[in-house]
This record gives structure tokens, C-alpha cells and sequence, in this order.
């Protein structure tokens, strides 16, 4: 079977499910199985329009909460959830709005194309043990070569969102101080990228906020002169600057280190071969 009919056929059962997870009757609904049901279909509908292969309603069901967050489904009014559910035509228009809301290039794109590109330059690197950190530093580097010029807006968006994506999951679930200097450093790079994205659109200061205040809430940090409070308006382009002149430190600190260390055992491989003569 060819690529086109397989797509096809594919787009045939994402339309059967849209209908069926659309309708005016929804609005009967209680809010939270109106919004889980708006979820599915806008997965469903995004999943579409990407062309995916196969239909598979476990997949929809997995990625649902994800497209709902990353939409910001849960700051709707009851009034556009129901206009959304009320048919599939309805629903592309509203998931539509989502998007350019959210994710559209703004009057200060160079600005934030800028912002990204320092953000990029000075990230930390690839690294093989943190696969979700890897996919969101080359979001950003995908952001960060955007030319504000030529690059269309639906592409932007496209890519405003992966990168909206891939920032939700590099910190959600990781709420908690990180242990380690790699862990602190990805996730500060995390909510650099957040910084920038809610810097240039007001849109995102909701969702923003949200995410953050989660951050404090699990580590009892509310209060702005807790050790780990974290505040939004300290993360961006000019600190990841600076934690990388901080990386740079520490690695020159660990080679000092091993340097005073490999003189050490020299010197008592020498004393063990050449031991001092006692009186």
C-alpha cells in the first residue's frame, strides 16, 4: 500500500473518532469530562494534521493530557469548551486560535529569536544519559534559527510549540531541587527557555505561572526567601551566561583536582620505592 492511502485511511478513523468525541450534546457534559473530552479530540485533530500513519486511540489517550497542557485546555471558559466541542469544524477553529495565541511570532520576534540564540550558545552540550534534555536543546537551537524575515508563521508556531513541549517535560516531574550539577544545570536550562518564551507573550504568563508555582509548591518554596523559591524573572538569556562561565569554573576546579591528585599518588609511588631511611 502506498504512502497516500495508508495516511488515508488513517485520516479516515482520526475523522470517525473527532465526530464522535464532537457535538452539541457534550455541553450537558460536567467541566472536567468536557475538558478530558476536548483533549482527545484536539489530540486526535493534531495527530491528523500531522500526517500520522497510524490510528490508535491508546496513543490519543497517552498524549491527550500532554496536548491539553501545552494548549492551555484548563484556562478556557466553559463557553469556548463547549463551542469547541460542538463539531469537528468548530473544534479545528478553536485548537487554530490555541495555537496562534499561544505560539504565533509576535512584533518582537527578533528580539526573541536573539534571546534564544544566546540561550543556544550557551546551553550546556548534548549528553547521551539525558535524552528529554537533548530533544529540548535542539528545540531551542531550531528556535534560535529562525530568520524573523522568511521563516512563515506557521512554521514559528510549529516550532514554539515543540519547544513549549519539550520545556513541560524536562520540568514536570522534576519539581524537586535536582541533585546533581547536570540536573540543575538542564532543568535551570528548562526554565531559561520558559523565561524567553513568557518574556515575549503575554499570552504565556498563565501557563507560566502555573508551571512555576508547581515548582515551589512541591518544594515548600512558596515564599520568595526560601533557599529555592524560584522566580521566573531571574531565568533567561543573561543567566544561562553566566552558568556557563559557572561550568566552566567547576570543570577547571575537576581538573585541578585530578592534576593534584595524580601528583599525590606519584609521590607515594616514589616514597614506596625509594623509602626514607630512618635514624
Amino acid at each position: 500500500m502506498k504512502d497516500y492511502e495508508v495516511i488515508a485511511q488513517a485520516d479516515e478513523k482520526f475523522r470517525s473518532y473527532i465526530e464522535a468525541h464532537t457535538g452539541k450534546e457534550l455541553a450537558k457534559k460536567k467541566p472536567r469530562e468536557k475538558i478530558d473530552t476536548l483533549a482527545k479530540a484536539a489530540t486526535a485533530h493534531m495527530m491528523m494534521k500531522a500526517h500520522t500513519r497510524t490510528f490508535n486511540e491508546n496513543v490519543i489517550n497517552r498524549k491527550a493530557e500532554k496536548i491539553k497542557q501545552t494548549l492551555d485546555l484548563d484556562d478556557l471558559h466553559e463557553v469556548e469548551i463547549d463551542a469547541m466541542l460542538s463539531s469537528p469544524e468548530k473544534l479545528n477553529k478553536g485548537v487554530n486560535h490555541q495555537l496562534n495565541t499561544l505560539y504565533a511570532p509576535k512584533e518582537n520576534i527578533k528580539d526573541y529569536v536573539d534571546k534564544m540564540k544566546v540561550l543556544a550558545d550557551n546551553m550546556p552540550v548534548n549528553d547521551n544519559k539525558y535524552t528529554q534534555y537533548n530533544t529540548m536543546a535542539n528545540c531551542i537551537r531550531e528556535v534560535a534559527a529562525i530568520d524573523p524575515a522568511t521563516t512563515s508563521k506557521d512554521k514559528i508556531i510549529i516550532k514554539n510549540y515543540k519547544l513549549m513541549q519539550s520545556v513541560e517535560k524536562n520540568i514536570q516531574g522534576k519539581e524537586r531541587v535536582r541533585r546533581t550539577n547536570a540536573g540543575i544545570d538542564n532543568f535551570n536550562t528548562a526554565l531559561d527557555a520558559l523565561s524567553i518564551m513568557n518574556d515575549h507573550n503575554p499570552a504565556l504568563n498563565d501557563k507560566t505561572n502555573s508551571l512555576v508555582d508547581k515548582i515551589n509548591y512541591t518544594r515548600g518554596a512558596e515564599h520568595t526567601n526560601h533557599k529555592d523559591h524560584i522566580n521566573i524573572k531571574e531565568f533567561g538569556a543573561a543567566r544561562s551566561i553566566e552558568a556557563k562561565k559557572a561550568r566552566a569554573q567547576r570543570a577547571k576546579e575537576r581538573r585541578l583536582e585530578r592534576t593534584l591528585d595524580q601528583d599525590k599518588l606519584k609521590n607515594k609511588k616514589m616514597e614506596h620505592q625509594h623509602p626514607t631511611m630512618g635514624m
